[in-house]
């Protein structure tokens, strides 16, 4: 009877699992991957309607899936490290038998052709054993920060952020342990910031983004939201077909020197997100971390540099949607407008500063084991602002708030983790970010996980509510 009555219980909870937790009850039999993706499906009727956080979920393919696995689970035991766990996917990569719209609403209007595989990243988490639930929301093309359509589980009359918000609003409602996004400037960081998840940018070139409908193809690179930094790290090493991390969590920092921001760059942050990081470094050291005190490398060069990169390959990749005047959204069809007018010699000397960016960011890195930054110098914007007042007295803009923090490692092709900083009594999530050496990703889990455990533990799930 106490065995029932257990089952049942985790079987109720099944949304609070994490990835890890998800796929060792999985394998010992204590959890049914039928069961789980039926749990999982009934919330998202339920609360996917106030959230947005999904263009397509696959229903019947995801249960016949969940079938599958169950059986062979039970015949063979797992197949891989992620066996039955159910993963959220942005809908800017292939999901075989499904359309890919990238976020537009003109290619969905249009119909669209069923991807004939899936892309790459897509396959190692189906060979890892993962079990895809749907397709998530984005900005249009990625080419965004705020993912229109899609509400932030935890403050729902705020942005998820973007352009994977839908992904990681999945995540933060607990529709799912995992989901898999896209970072070109920022975009699993900053929603993972904004929606109180972990997001995991790994070395630009680690993941393979074949299969992927590109925004900038020489910044664009897969990533991971999660729950938990150890669930992070599951995905990341399923991804990459390395081994999957130990259980133990890091007791302390001793050992590992941590660069800081000078205090001048945390005058252009709110006061809450400037103070709740500065918290964080403060228990990083108490726990033996030693910190130093920098200017970040070529600062003010990185995000123009990012920006226009990044705009000028989005209107070549979508040269044809511009010259058929297909139905954008405005915004999106002001930036590939803008992108197409970028002459030849601005994007030759942007890719000439990346290289400048690439070599004196691995420089900084003498002496360093990882810096510590916010992830985004903004809380949460309401649903349509835009315009944001500054502690000394001027303007800021939502897209330049949000990518401030997250372009250098964009640019530098660096590893980055950001997770929650502080509570979620503390008001509107925060994130803090951890930037490594290149495949450097094992330091920054670490240091996310040390953080997490000294911090109380990963953000529980949220519970939607309609406004």
């Amino acid at each position: 009877m106490a065995e029932a009555e257990t089952l049942t219980e985790e079987r109720l909870s099944g949304h609070e699992l994490t990835a890890v937790e998800t796929a060792a009850r999985i394998a010992d039999g204590r959890l049914s991957p039928v069961d789980l993706v039926r749990q999982l499906l009934a919330r998202i009727r339920r609360a996917d309607p106030a959230v947005g956080a999904y263009t397509v979920v696959l229903e019947e393919s995801v249960l016949a899936e969940a079938e599958q696995a169950e059986q062979r689970i039970a015949q063979y035991g797992p197949s891989g490290p992620l066996d039955g766990v159910p993963v959220s996917v942005k809908d800017l990569f292939d999901v075989a038998g499904t359309p890919t719209w990238a976020g537009s609403a003109a290619l969905r209007r249009a119909g669209g052709t069923p991807a004939a595989a899936d892309a790459a990243a897509v396959a190692r988490l189906r060979a890892a054993g993962a079990l895809v639930l749907g397709k998530t929301q984005m900005d249009e093309f990625a080419f965004g920060t705020v993912t229109p359509g899609t509400r932030n589980p935890r403050c729902p009359e705020r942005s998820a952020g973007g352009s994977s918000g839908g992904a990681a609003a999945a995540v933060a409602a607990g529709f799912g342990p995992l989901a898999l996004g896209t970072d070109t400037g920022g975009s699993v960081r900053i929603p993972a910031a904004m929606c109180g998840v972990v997001g995991l940018k790994p070395t630009h070139g680690v993941l393979p983004a074949d299969g992927v409908a590109p925004l900038s193809w020489s910044l664009d690179t897969p990533g991971v939201l999660a729950r938990t930094v150890e669930d992070a790290a599951l995905a990341f090493a399923a991804l990459t077909g390395t081994d999957a991390p130990g259980t133990a969590h890091p007791e302390s920092a001793t050992g590992l020197t941590l660069a800081v921001p000078d205090d001048a760059l945390f005058t252009r942050c709110a006061p809450e997100v400037s103070e709740r990081v500065a918290a964080a470094v403060d228990l990083l050291a108490a726990h033996g971390a030693r910190i130093e005190r920098v200017s970040l490398p070529l600062v003010d060069l990185v995000s123009p540099a990012v920006s226009l990169i990044m705009a000028a390959e989005a209107s070549a990749h979508h040269r044809r949607a511009l010259l058929e005047d297909a139905e954008l959204h405005p915004t999106t069809r002001d930036r590939l407008e803008e992108g197409a007018l970028v002459p030849a010699r601005d994007y030759i000397d942007a890719l000439r500063t990346r290289r400048l960016v690439h070599r004196r960011w691995r420089e900084a890195f003498e002496g360093i084991d990882a810096f510590v930054l916010p992830t985004v110098a903004i809380t949460p914007v309401a649903h349509g602002e835009f315009f944001l007042p500054q502690p000394d007295g001027g303007m800021d803009v939502v897209p330049v708030a949000s990518t401030r923090f997250a372009h250098p490692a964009s640019l530098a092709g660096l590893p980055a983790l950001s997770v929650p900083c502080g509570s979620p009594g503390d008001g509107l999530p925060v994130g803090l970010q951890f930037m490594g050496r290149p495949h450097g990703e094992q330091t920054v889990l670490r240091l996310g996980r040390l953080y997490e455990t000294l911090n109380g533990g990963p953000w529980p799930a949220a519970e939607p509510v309609a406004v």
